[in-house]
């Protein structure tokens, strides 16, 4: 089994292929990027440097079937966002033999716009209070409810933390990014892995807790069992129609109670640490590829720090 692995340059991408190490998998890594200096590269068996898939769609996708065909690849692993483009053309790459191992594009579409997300799901499960500013108006009702300071974001996800702040008022913020408000939750905050088979079913939820966090990614966390978590999670990728690897994040409110905040139907940049638990996504996604019946293993309850480590190319 060969397989193909996005945004080489990502933690996400880079706690994949150590996946795939780590179960001494005896395929080939193949990697893509847009950036000749993605760390990932150099931990794959081979890589090509792809057009900005975002930028150059239709090239991008040139490229991605010509790697498939000239190295035989057989999984697409979802590690970044080309996940949009991928998925929109998930058609075309199973007719190459390909399994592409991810959510529906519908689904990521959803994910991606925290609006459209926030009304899917703001009657079935907790999130933090959410307006999108259109108008004097909005601002009158959405302050009424709430007072600044704000937390606010990029309405379309742009990967990690980018461009989200605490804000005092609509008035801060870039004019060319449309940003959405929501109220602080001060509490502790926890990213979820889920594992989901492509019936939507999801098979292991593992949360952890965020001890620390650098440019949106976690460099300590611990993973835990917390059954009130878990079972959000589980219905929550259940009522998204959620495929293969998921990243969720939650936050305490003042009452100390878990809001989601996050949902991204891929690898996480600290999913890794779920394979230090003993859960191997990877593992797991190749054996139900393979049609192996499924071993899943109890999470150990370990806590991981983060250090940087160097690459000579």
């Amino acid at each position: 089994m060969n397989i193909l692995v996005l945004s080489a340059g990502g933690p996400a991408a880079v706690g994949v292929i150590k996946s795939l190490r780590d179960m001494n998998f005896d395929g080939n890594i193949i990697s893509i990027d847009y950036d000749e200096l993605a760390v990932g590269f150099h931990l794959s068996d081979s890589y090509y440097i792809v057009p900005h898939a975002g930028n150059d769609e239709l090239n991008f996708i040139l490229h991605v079937k010509k790697i498939i065909k000239d190295n035989n690849i057989s999984l697409i692993l979802p590690s970044g966002p080309e996940i949009v483009q991928i998925s929109y053309r998930k058609k075309l790459f199973e007719s190459m033999g390909v399994r592409v191992f991810m959510s529906d594009y519908e689904s990521i579409q959803l994910c991606r716009d925290k609006f459209i997300f926030y009304k899917k799901c703001k009657n079935k499960f907790l999130l933090p209070k959410t307006s999108l500013y259109y108008s004097d108006r909005v601002i009158e009702w959405f302050t009424n409810c709430i007072d600044f300071p704000l937390f606010a974001k990029p309405r379309m996800e742009l990967g990690g933390s980018k461009g989200a702040m605490i804000c005092k008022n609509f008035y801060t913020l870039e004019e060319d990014c449309e940003y959405i408000y929501q109220e602080i939750l001060p509490g502790q905050e926890y990213t979820i892995d889920v594992l989901c088979d492509m019936e939507s079913n999801p098979l292991v939820v593992i949360p952890r807790k965020r001890l620390q966090i650098k440019a949106g990614i976690s460099s300590k966390g611990e993973i835990i069992k917390n059954g009130f978590i878990e079972k959000a999670c589980f219905d929550m990728c259940k009522f998204l129609k959620l495929k293969g690897p998921v990243c969720l994040q939650m936050k305490e409110d003042i009452d100390g109670t878990p809001k989601f905040i996050e949902v991204n139907p891929r690898f996480g940049g600290g999913t890794y640490f779920t394979t230090l638990a003993g859960v191997n996504f990877c593992k797991l996604i190749i054996d139900m590829v393979n049609g192996k019946e499924l071993v899943i293993p109890e999470p150990k309850l370990i806590k991981i720090l983060r250090y940087y480590e160097e690459v000579i190319i």
